[in-house]
């Protein structure tokens, strides 16, 4: 504990001047509680920390948690989980909510050729086409690495070294082949979480609708019963039968839309018409514009919206003048890095082949591939696609949500946002920068003409460049000193 103390001029006893405290050497329960003891025993933390040491972090939280009352005092203890090798599926699952805090893999930083990849029928026939699509990674990655390099090549006044010029090469690389790894390929991640956060999202996912997400709910529970037993009851995952039962069983009606929207899903929610169907597949963002009262902000805040310097935040106030809702179509490797932004409503959407793959990869390539070279690629990817449409007839009994495994992180699909003015700001200009992937940049700088449009005083700093190329690109690593 680091203690600082406030210098006073008057006669409060030395017991109650002010002070502030720094703890961060008790577990997580015990920080719980230390909160929680200020709303029933408003002594010093001091004292408070004198009990913990004095009977043991166990014995104290379980002298003082059961009879506290209140689910609030598991927010006031944190823990971090450590998730290695399960799917790009389960990943997002975990990140679906906007209080999750952690970091995932990245593709451009990961060889994701090592992975494993989790099957969901676990048949010949699936496995197949999971193996397919890494020998497709694993035959061009090479090939487009070579030749964006002579496409890049090394200029001493554009790179601080060899080794950045490297770098930015193989991002660049990783960037166009990621789209044809199968979501079904493992990753790692973690999730930073207080403890009541941890239960009540383990509990939403316990009633998941893929079998690994459900099991991976279940895993991480029994760890933290293990190390947090008197923050949990341990019937928390129970399914079908206890004091949850009722509401699992609520949970499990909803369980498909709760965690994946479709398409048709978003059309029939959001009432689209043909022409906005058709703006969707041409890559451009349908903006809604019903839940924001723009005429009232332009009106009010005019001042705020056009003095706002460069990386500045607009005052959550704007928030209460409403949201736009975005509705679009992207590639799942792009939608990874939006859905990080937790600032407003970002449904997981459903995976499937309804707009194709994206044309971005497939642009890259074809600017840096041979036409034979292209036309081969291209072979291989559409009998992936049959592959899959065919798993029926060599005996796999598919479905919607388990095929999400089997597709690659380059297929578009259905997004909608619910952004207000000020997280749309934030997010569109920092995705429009040049370190951001190219896939996501258009939907990033769509989003800055959508503000400059209905508020045409508004301060913008973003990279409307076309170009997407930049050397900071190598910069971005993580590497030992020395």
């Amino acid at each position: 504990m680091h203690a600082q103390s406030v210098k006073i001029t008057d006669d409060t006893a030395a017991d109650k001047a002010p002070q502030i405290f720094t703890v961060d050497d008790v577990p997580p329960e015990d920080l719980a509680m230390l909160q929680a003891l200020y709303s029933r025993s408003p002594a010093s933390v001091v004292d408070h920390l004198e009990k913990v040491r004095a009977s043991g972090s166990s014995k104290f939280m379980s002298q003082y948690y059961v009879g506290y009352g209140h689910a609030s005092i598991g927010d006031c203890g944190f823990t971090t989980v450590f998730i290695e090798n399960y799917s790009m599926m389960a990943a997002k699952a975990i990140q679906d909510t906007q209080l999750y805090n952690g970091q995932e893999a990245s593709t451009r930083y990961l060889d994701f050729s090592l992975q494993p990849m989790i099957d969901p029928y676990d048949n010949k026939a699936s496995r197949e086409v999971l193996d397919q699509w890494m020998t497709i990674y694993n035959q061009w990655m090479p090939i487009v690495k070579e030749k964006v390099a002579l496409q890049r090549p090394f200029d001493a006044s554009e790179y601080k070294s060899e080794k950045i010029w490297q770098n930015a090469v193989a991002a660049r690389a990783f960037d166009i082949m990621r789209g044809f790894l199968p979501v079904g390929t493992t990753t790692l991640l973690s999730w930073t979480t207080n403890l009541r956060q941890a239960r009540d999202r383990l509990m939403l996912l316990k009633t998941h609708p893929l079998a690994e997400i459900r099991q991976l709910a279940q895993d991480i529970f029994a760890q933290l019963c293990e190390k947090y037993p008197n923050s949990f009851s341990g019937q928390e995952l129970k399914t079908g039968e206890g004091r949850y039962a009722e509401r699992d069983a609520y949970a499990q009606t909803q369980a498909v839309r709760e965690h994946y929207q479709s398409f048709a899903d978003i059309a029939g929610q959001y009432d689209l018409t043909a022409d906005e169907t058709k703006i969707i597949r041409s890559g451009k963002i349908v903006a809604r514009t019903n839940t924001i009262d723009i005429a009232r902000l332009n009106k009010n805040e005019a001042d705020t919206l056009s003095a706002r310097p460069k990386n500045a935040a607009l005052p959550k106030r704007l928030a209460a003048y409403g949201s736009y809702t975005l509705i679009f179509a992207m590639d799942f490797g792009s939608y990874r890095d939006l859905q990080r932004h937790r600032g407003g409503q970002c449904p997981l959407p459903l995976i499937d082949n309804t707009f194709g793959f994206s044309p971005w990869y497939l642009n890259e390539l074809q600017k840096l591939l041979s036409a034979d070279q292209f036309s081969e690629l291209s072979t291989q990817v559409q009998k992936q696609f049959d592959a899959i449409e065919t798993l029926p007839q060599a005996g796999v009994k598919t479905d919607a949500l388990s095929n999400q495994y089997l597709y690659p992180m380059g297929m578009m699909i259905p997004v909608t946002l619910t952004y207000s003015v000020p997280q749309m700001v934030y997010v569109s200009e920092l995705r429009s920068l040049k370190t951001v992937h190219g896939s996501l940049r258009p939907i990033a700088q769509d989003m800055v003409t959508i503000l400059q449009t209905n508020h045409p005083m508004i301060a913008m700093y973003a990279d409307m460049d076309k170009e997407d190329w930049t050397a900071k690109r190598g910069e971005q690593t993580i590497s030992a000193k020395g």
